[in-house]
C-alpha cells in the first residue's frame, strides 16, 4: 500500500520500508516481551519509527504537524509508562511479569505505590490505543500522516497496545483486578461515547476513521475490564477483525485521495458508479466496523 503512495508523492521508498520494518520488529518484540524494561525498549523502537513515518511527506504541512503532535504527546506517554514501571518495581521488587504476577497473588490488597504504578502504566498504554482521555492526538495524526501510515497506526499500534494491556493487567495484575477494573471500565465507557459522538461531526474520512478507531478501543477495553482470561482473549480476537477491516478501509480511501489531508465525503459521492468494486469493498469494511 505504501509503495504506490510513495511513487505518487515522489518520496524515497527504501527508507520508508526500512522504517516500517523497524516499527514492525518493535511491535513483535512488544507483544512477545515478558519483562517491563524490554517492553519499554520495544515501545521506543516502534514509536520512534512511527514518529518519522507520520512526517515522512516532508513537503506537506499537515504531515509535519502530525509528526510533531505525535512526537510530543507520545514522548509524554512514554515518560508516564516508564514512571509506572519504576513504581511497580519499587513495590514488587522485580521487572519480570511472571514475578509481578506472583507478587500480586501474595498481596491481594496492593499498597498505594503499586496502584500508582498501575495507573501510570494504564495511562501510557491508553495513549497507544487512543483511549479516553488520551485520544486527542489520533484524529490530527491520522489526517495529516500519509494514508498507509495512518492504516498502520490504526491497526498495528492499536492491536499491540491491547495485547500489552491484556498481558500486564489481565495476566500480571489479574489477581488484584478489583483494584483496577472500575477505572478500566469507566475508561471503556467514556472512550466508546467520545469516539462515536466525535465521528458524527466529521467531514474528512480519515478523521472519521480515527474517531472510529477510538470507539473500537473502547470496545476492546470492555474485554479487558472483565479481568478474566476469556475477556482478554475476546479483546485480542476483536482487534484482529478490526485491524483487517480498518486497513481495508484506509486502502480504499487511498484510491480516491486527492489532497494531503485525505478524502472528504464529497470525494466518495457517486463512487459506486465510477468504481463499483472499490465501492462494494468499502461498504463491506464499513459494515464490518459497524458490527
Amino acid at each position: 500500500l505504501s509503495y504506490d503512495d510513495l511513487r505518487r508523492r515522489g518520496l524515497p521508498v527504501a527508507e520508508h520500508l526500512a522504517l516500517l520494518l523497524f516499527a514492525g520488529a518493535g511491535l513483535i518484540l512488544w507483544v512477545a516481551a515478558r519483562n517491563l524494561v524490554l517492553l519499554f525498549l520495544a515501545l521506543e523502537l516502534f514509536s520512534l519509527s512511527l514518529y518519522v513515518l507520520a512526517g515522512y511527506a516532508r513537503e506537506s504541512a499537515p504531515s509535519r504537524e502530525a509528526a510533531l503532535k505525535y512526537f510530543l504527546l507520545g514522548s509524554f506517554a512514554s515518560a508516564l509508562f516508564l514512571l509506572g514501571i519504576a513504581f511497580v518495581y519499587s513495590a514488587a521488587g522485580t521487572l519480570d511479569l511472571a514475578g509481578v504476577q506472583w507478587w500480586v497473588q501474595e498481596h491481594r490488597t496492593p499498597p498505594p505505590v503499586f496502584l500508582v504504578g498501575a495507573a501510570l502504566l494504564l495511562a501510557g498504554l491508553a495513549f497507544k490505543v487512543a483511549a479516553f482521555p488520551f485520544h486527542q492526538w489520533a484524529p490530527d495524526v491520522y489526517q495529516g500522516a500519509p494514508t498507509p501510515v495512518a492504516a498502520f497506526l490504526a491497526a498495528g499500534s492499536k492491536a499491540a497496545g491491547v495485547v500489552a494491556l491484556v498481558r500486564i493487567f489481565v495476566v500480571a495484575f489479574g489477581p488484584a483486578a478489583s483494584a483496577w477494573r472500575p477505572l478500566v471500565a469507566a475508561m471503556a465507557a467514556a472512550t466508546m461515547v467520545i469516539g462515536n459522538l466525535g465521528a458524527l461531526a466529521q467531514g474528512n474520512l480519515k478523521r472519521l476513521l480515527a474517531y472510529s478507531s477510538i470507539a473500537h478501543a473502547g470496545y476492546a477495553l470492555v474485554g479487558i475490564a472483565a479481568g478474566t482470561a476469556e475477556g482478554g482473549a475476546a479483546a485480542v480476537f476483536y482487534l484482529g477483525a478490526y485491524g483487517l477491516m480498518t486497513v481495508g478501509a484506509f486502502a480504499l480511501l487511498a484510491l480516491v485521495e486527492t489532497g494531503p489531508e485525505g478524502p472528504g465525503l464529497q470525494d466518495v459521492a457517486g463512487l459506486s458508479a465510477t468504481r463499483p468494486a472499490a465501492s462494494a469493498a468499502l461498504a463491506v469494511c464499513l459494515v464490518s466496523l459497524i458490527g
